[in-house]
């Protein structure tokens, strides 16, 4: 961080806002500030936008997705933004997942009332450790107290110790009680479902006796839809949206004074930073931070069948298969796929750079294998098309000494004036689309607040108009 002679701009207005990274944050946060007037320049290592809500599309026939990726409009601001920028319209539905386990499919999130649809041995259990549950002492602080507190030793032994173990490549007893809260919470528990014990229990299945299930929308040709229209829109407003290349930064004197773009340099009113925090902290010369993000394979694999069962997610937590998770994309939409086909995206985690991620190809066999051990593929003759995908930084892992870690790279981060954090990797928080655009949303009537413009603005912003 060499000192370096210069005019800082210090409004949003006086020079370009500079957003780093092209997903759902910061396409969003851009969208926003040119609307309002501001200049922005967005760069983006990938060759497409959309970040990890991003898609594939092969032959120009089947797409698809990162894993499964919808919208929630139940939030007003989100739904209002989303209903101007989905030119081409979506389709709705009603959210159906599953979970594969010991062979049987159950409906997911978990619901008080589904204790009964399991094995006996394993209901009858739960049902106890429930009863019990209020009068145990568990520890604090780890994703294994966490669950036990909240479901049980028998649940946690069946179904989260398995799944998060195989998923993150740590032990629940090492993993913080965050992962538990705002990752299985958001992925595959019903937050309505209060399961401590047995007055909770009885509580929430009336309570969700007659629960209608939630209605997602979806962009009619996949999630890469609603990020073309935003691109386009910013574009429209004069905005400039850099793809195939990474984004450099340069501070001293408490400010980001220079960002990189390849070879094109910009001095930013402003820095929105949605990559890892890790390399924002490398790039400004701050100590780095401990802390890692998990890899994902995606096996995308296209069937000449029909599927035999209709969820549009599924997990699968059985350590003697490879796969994590099954999305299939024409349940979310059926233009993702033509007519007798199946898409499955399957998901592999790993770690960026280790033999897993190296040799993904040679994996193949083994992921369709599974398909025909869970029943989704019946004969491996009918797989017509078969690919990998490498996505980085996918998950932040949630060690249980993450937070000191965080805090300090926030901390020295917090010197630099005009930089904000956005977006997952950013503020290492795992979050999905809806609070990516609700993130954005604060974080641009913010920008805009403090550059003195009108309240009508901020308003505006506010409504997502």
């Amino acid at each position: 961080m060499a000192p370096h002679a210069h005019t800082a701009p210090q409004s949003i207005f006086d020079g370009p806002v500079v957003v780093v990274g092209a997903g759902v944050a910061g396409l969003v946060t851009a969208h926003l500030l040119a609307e309002a007037g501001a200049e922005v320049v967005v760069i983006e290592k990938l060759d497409q936008v959309g970040g990890l809500a991003r898609s594939y599309i092969y032959e120009d026939r089947y797409v698809f997705d990162c894993g499964p990726h919808r919208f929630d409009t139940s939030n007003p601001n989100v739904k209002s933004y989303l209903e101007r920028v989905l030119s081409e319209g979506g389709t709705f539905f009603p959210r159906k997942s599953e979970v594969y386990f010991k062979g049987k499919y159950y409906g997911w999130p978990i619901k008080p009332q589904n204790l009964v649809q399991l094995p006996p041995d394993i209901a009858g259990k739960a049902f106890v450790d429930l009863a019990r549950n209020s009068s145990r002492q568990y520890g604090e602080g780890s994703f294994e107290d966490y669950i036990l507190r909240q479901y049980g030793p028998t649940l946690y032994e069946h179904f989260f110790l398995g799944y998060s173990n195989k998923f993150l490549g740590i032990h629940p007893r090492e993993t913080h009680s965050d992962w538990a809260k705002v990752g299985i919470n958001r992925a595959i528990l019903d937050d309505n479902a209060q399961m401590q014990n047995l007055f909770q229990l009885l509580k929430s299945t009336l309570l969700q006796f007659d629960k209608k299930p939630q209605h997602f929308l979806y962009p009619t040709g996949g999630m890469h839809e609603a990020w073309a229209s935003v691109s386009a829109q910013i574009r429209r407003l004069g905005g400039r949206i850099f793809t195939g290349t990474g984004a450099r930064m340069e501070g001293a004197n408490g400010r980001v004074h220079t960002v990189w773009a390849g070879k094109e340099s910009f001095h930013p009113s402003a820095v929105v930073w949605t990559a890892p925090i890790t390399l924002a902290s490398q790039q400004l010369g701050l100590p780095v931070p401990d802390l890692t993000y998990l890899g994902l394979l995606l096996y995308n694999v296209v069937v000449k069948e029909e599927a035999p069962r209709d969820y549009q997610w599924c997990y699968y937590g059985a350590s003697d298969l490879l796969i994590n998770r099954v999305s299939v994309p024409r349940f979310f939409s059926p233009a993702t796929c033509p007519p007798g086909m199946t898409g499955y995206c399957c998901e592999v985690t790993c770690m960026e750079g280790d033999e897993r991620w190296r040799s993904a190809e040679r994996l193949m066999d083994w992921v369709i294998d599974d398909l025909r051990k869970v029943g989704l593929v019946r004969d491996p003759r009918n797989v017509i098309e078969a690919r990998v995908e490498r996505v980085g930084d996918s998950y932040p892992i949630y060690r249980k000494d993450y937070p000191g870690q965080l805090e300090q790279a926030r901390r020295g981060l917090a010197g630099f004036s005009n930089l904000h954090l956005a977006g997952r990797t950013g503020l290492f928080w795992y979050n999905n689309m809806d609070h990516s655009i609700e993130n954005a949303m604060q974080l641009s009537s913010r920008l805009l607040r403090e550059s003195g413009r009108a309240e009508a603005k901020e308003e505006q912003l506010a409504r997502g108009a």
